[in-house]
């Protein structure tokens, strides 16, 4: 704002250029520090719900530290974990004692210099959540932060609350592969790709895919050139080829295929493709259950692709549009049908969209 350079060990990148522009030309000074937080923070919280709202995610509430701080919540916290006994002072700082909770040590809490770490705001996060009602928190962490899981445990445990509650999911990292080539990353010197820059790249729904076809404890490559690509060779233009070629033939069908389509198997001829497909259908329910029970919505992208690659094989195998034998087309439009709505739960459920042409 001040037209400087930024320091040395300041952020980089684009994005503070275009924060410190829009503060500058809505009359902010540099000078009221103040200001430029407050308004700097709104203005990247906004950006950051535009870009989610690309992709598909919607979040109903936004917590502040600074907020927890403002009503007391951390205070108050701090105060309960003392009385109980579990705060202590030694080096000049002040330390939550999370080793009587099965944590390797105990951890600073307060600094010397006076500052608050982030486990004492984590502490009033948690207890205003479970104050509130919840009986499970799922905290998603990035894969530098295992030692986080045991010390916030612990934490619940001083406050009276059930450790178990807490359900840590640990994020590992998604590299952006071009050329074979990984992508260098890295905030502080602005060298990253934006969620932003890669939806316009790739689209949505395949940066969706991508992102969750992998397990959340495995390092994701994704591959931009794969991603690009309009063919079989791509894993969700294959699932998404399978719905519109379904829509297609319901389509060539005629008028009135999906009311004629059978919901009664007992016609086909069950060629060995058809038992596959009618057995894959039936494993959804079982597949939805595990995937929740798992937090694994990777099992939804491989199970998406397993429907479309029975259903190809099915198609190649099996003539569905003139069939001939009494009531087999009827019985092949209903599983085509059936197949058709199975794919878009799936990627419904996985915020992926099932398009009806391509």
């Amino acid at each position: 704002m001040k037209g400087e350079p930024v320091p040395e060990d300041g952020y980089e990148g684009e994005y503070v250029v275009q924060i410190a522009r829009s503060l500058d030309q809505e009359g902010i000074s540099p000078e009221d520090l103040d200001a430029v937080r407050r308004r700097g923070i709104a203005l990247m919280l906004a950006d950051a719900e535009e870009t989610l709202r690309r992709y598909g995610v919607v979040f109903d509430a936004w917590s502040s530290e600074g907020a927890l701080h403002e009503s007391g919540a951390v205070e108050r916290a701090f105060n309960e974990a003392k009385e109980a006994g579990h705060v202590y002072e030694s080096e000049g700082a002040t330390w939550l004692r999370t080793t009587s909770f099965g944590d390797d040590k105990d951890r600073v809490l307060i600094r010397s210099d006076g500052e608050t770490t982030y486990l004492l705001s984590d502490l009033a996060y948690h207890r205003d959540k479970l104050d509130r009602g919840s009986d499970r928190l799922i905290d998603v962490l990035g894969a530098d932060h295992h030692g986080y899981v045991e010390r916030l445990r612990a934490e619940l445990a001083i406050l009276g609350y059930d450790p178990n509650a807490l359900e840590v999911v640990i994020m590992q990292l998604v590299h952006v592969v071009e050329g074979g080539e990984r992508a260098q990353m890295s905030k502080r010197s602005g060298d990253f790709v934006t969620l932003d820059e890669l939806i316009d790249d790739i689209g949505a729904d395949a940066a969706r895919f991508f992102m969750l076809q992998r397990s959340h404890d495995t390092t994701v490559d994704l591959d931009l050139e794969l991603a690009r690509k309009t063919s079989s060779e791509n894993p969700v233009y294959y699932v998404q080829y399978a719905h519109a070629r379904i829509a297609s033939i319901l389509r060539k069908a005629g008028e009135g295929a999906e009311e004629r389509a059978a919901a009664d198997f007992a016609a086909l001829p069950a060629e060995p493709s058809e038992r596959a497909l009618i057995k894959r259908l039936c494993e959804l329910p079982d597949e939805v259950a595990e995937t929740a029970a798992r937090r694994a919505p990777h099992r939804l992208c491989a199970y998406a692709m397993e429907v479309a690659r029975d259903f190809h094989a099915f198609y190649r195998d099996c003539q569905v549009v003139g069939a001939e034998g009494e009531g087999v087309e009827e019985a092949r439009l209903g599983l085509c049908l059936l197949t058709k709505r199975t794919i878009a739960r799936t990627l419904g459920l996985l915020g992926i969209s099932a398009p009806e042409r391509m």
